[in-house]
């Protein structure tokens, strides 16, 4: 019994929340109202209602596929709702008010399906609601496993009554303003109310075609091609070393490491600590600079780095046991660069495990046949790792982090020894239109340390994704791990048997 009147408590708040916001089915509602009779105001209120409850179950039913879809397709979907309000509220402006400010009992009554139909036909032009209700849904975890099916009966019928009680209190209270008012002031408010819902229709065309126009402007990143070096420094005569990165027309990006010492945090003394800083040359322009003590050998120790580039964006990590972020920074010189890396004056560095990829769009998709024919020929115990591999189980941060859906990934050699490519198979959730079979959604770049990769990630817009994103595989369980430490999530794959 606990359970079943905590299911109809969460649906009369669900309910209600959903139809307080006063948008322009909420001022509508209050102009019928005046105009026409408390009757007639509710009535407008039974219609959003109705539609609010429809939303619901479409959310209840199928949240999965309704939140992708409305996602998909927000834009176009916000763009034919605002013209329907534009309808709506030249109708208003243009309407004059009839009859008697002082209605008997029985006004309205002959116009209640009208009401109703209006009321519906406000509220279901703005599927974004959606959006709200997803949320609610989540809040009051109205949506769970193990629920039986008559709990969610009960709550539904909840969220009706909710929704029916609001619209029945707003049409109640407004009603008893009715005798401040005359022809004159209805005709103004009908002006107002009109004007009102144009103003949210304009907002709402002008948003969604800005968005329309953008999505229609912006280059695929999978039109970008990359770079990523990684390779070992010990700075045996702590005197700093630089790697350029330079063309053949002379501009060279230069990374310059000097040890340094800053103050600690109480300021009171001095610790030892790397200056990292890019330079673009030879116009000496400072792309980034910063200071680090925490997670690198400042002393005669080799420290691992890894410099990527994708598009125009550089990344530079570096660190004694894992790499760290250090600096990020634009700059389109060196896109296909000789790397040279040198001690600074009459310096000794020792440097190792260099390597260097780079990737093309052109290698960005996989046909079936190629794929099959990778796998199958990659199955030596060197490359135990390869496979195709589900999505097992997720921890996720609702706030930063959006899970892709339940997809399967192949996770190929790459040409450089060491690599991983991972490419998409099926099963994704999130824009699932933008991806199809083959489509390459990250590189997996060898660390110094066993079974420990660094991931070049695309999200679900075919973004990359270059903040620390880390991948561990597990040889006994066969499993990969994928940590988002900026989006507090981590996704965990098992591999195909």
């Amino acid at each position: 019994m606990e359970e079943l009147l905590y299911m109809i408590l969460r649906g009369l708040v669900i309910g209600v929340v959903v139809s307080a916001p006063m948008g322009p089915v909420g001022i509508y509602c209050i102009q019928r109202t005046l105009d026409k009779g408390r009757w007639s105001g509710f009535y407008t209120g039974v219609g959003a209602a109705i539609s609010d409850l429809i939303y619901c179950l479409l959310t209840g039913f199928g949240m999965s596929f309704i939140e992708e879809f409305i996602g998909r397709h927000r834009s176009p979907i916000q763009f034919m709702g605002s013209l329907v309000l534009v309808f709506f509220g030249i109708w208003l402006v243009r309407k004059k008010p009839d009859g008697s400010i002082a209605l008997d009992p029985d006004h309205g009554a002959p116009s209640r399906e009208g009401d109703i139909l209006k009321g519906f036909a406000l509220t279901f032009s703005n599927p974004l609601i959606l959006f709200l209700i997803i949320g609610l849904f989540a809040q009051f975890n109205f949506v769970i496993e193990g629920i039986k099916f008559y709990h969610y009966l009960l709550g539904f019928m909840g969220i009706i009554a909710g929704a029916l009680g609001w619209w029945w209190l707003v049409s109640y209270f407004v009603d008893k303003l009715r005798g401040h008012f005359n022809q004159r002031t209805m005709k103004l408010i009908n002006v107002v109310v009109g004007i009102i819902i144009l103003i949210f229709a304009a907002f709402g065309i002008i948003s969604s075609s800005v968005s329309m126009l953008s999505a229609a402007e912006k280059i695929p990143s999978s039109h970008f091609d990359s770079m990523s070096a990684t390779f070992r420094v010990a700075d045996l005569s702590m005197k700093g070393w630089h790697a350029d990165f330079s063309e053949e027309d002379g501009n060279i990006l230069r990374l310059e490491v000097s040890p340094v010492s800053k103050a600690d945090p109480f300021g009171d003394s001095k610790i030892d600590a790397l200056s990292i800083a890019v330079y673009a040359l030879p116009s000496g322009e400072v792309l980034s600079q910063t200071v680090v003590s925490d997670g690198i050998d400042p002393y005669k120790g080799k420290n691992a780095w890894r410099v990527t580039r994708v598009g125009d964006l550089w990344s530079v990590f570096a660190g004694n046991r894992e790499y760290r972020h250090m600096l990020t920074f634009n700059s389109p010189i060196a896109k296909s660069p000789e790397i040279e890396i040198m001690p600074i004056g009459r310096g000794d560095i020792s440097v190792s495990e260099f390597d260097v990829s780079q990737s093309s769009p052109e290698k960005d998709i996989l046909t079936e046949e190629a794929m099959l024919s990778k796998l199958n020929s990659s199955g030596n115990a060197g490359l135990k790792l390869s496979g195709i591999y589900f999505l097992y189980d997720y921890e996720q941060d609702d706030s930063f982090a959006v899970i892709g859906g339940s997809y399967r990934l192949a996770v190929e050699p790459a040409e450089e020894a060491g690599f991983f490519d991972l490419y998409y198979m099926d099963g994704a959730k999130a824009n699932s239109s933008l991806w199809r079979f083959g489509m390459k959604k990250g590189r997996m770049c060898p660390t110094p340390f066993a079974n420990i990769f660094d991931v070049e990630w695309r999200d679900s817009e075919g973004a990359w994704m270059l903040n620390d994103v880390q991948a561990e595989y597990d040889p006994l369980l066969h499993t990969l791990t994928v940590k988002f430490p900026y989006q507090n999530t981590s996704m965990r794959f098992k591999k195909v048997p």
